[in-house]
């Protein structure tokens, strides 16, 4: 099994949440998901970003970081 990961980090402005998004989306891509599994992942990335920019730093200048991690076959 294949293993790919990757790890981003952005300020914490609100403006940034669709940033992440469109970011995991494309890394995705490699799997060839559906469109359905995209925006169930865009959903939960949305819903993980705005918690932790209103609840868990609340101001400007924090850094968020988001890791993803793909397993399966993603070169073939």
């Amino acid at each position: 099994m294949n293993r790919n990961e990757m790890k981003i980090e952005f300020g914490s402005d609100p403006r940034n949440e669709s940033f992440a998004r469109v970011v995991v989306a494309s890394f995705m891509t490699r799997t060839n998901p559906t469109l359905e599994e995209v925006a169930d992942v865009k959903t939960a990335v949305s819903e993980a970003v705005t918690n932790s920019i209103i609840h868990g730093y609340g101001q400007k200048g924090w850094t968020v970081g988001n890791g993803i991690f793909l397993y399966g076959s993603l070169y073939g």
